[in-house]
């Protein structure tokens, strides 16, 4: 079976606690609470870590942009 690529973009409130998140295969934005935010050395966002669950796990998914991970809430990952 072949995996299907998702699109994951994200933009954060100017305070940095709400997310609005971009999923390819939705037509309408996540808005999500930003428990808090890793950046890297330049100033980039690296981790976001939201205040709740927003994806489900499958093998058959391949991410770009941000790769999410948890279990009770998601975190955001930016790909590489």
């Amino acid at each position: 079976m072949s995996k299907t690529t998702m699109h994951i973009s994200v933009s954060l409130s100017e305070d940095e606690k709400t997310a609005t998140i971009r999923i390819s295969n939705r037509s309408n934005p996540i808005i999500a609470g930003v428990l808090g935010v890793e950046k890297d050395n330049t100033g980039s966002l690296s981790k976001i870590y939201l205040n709740r669950l927003i994806h489900n796990g499958g093998k058959y998914l391949d991410y770009q942009g941000y790769l999410p991970s948890g279990c009770i809430s998601t975190i955001l990952t930016k790909a590489a």
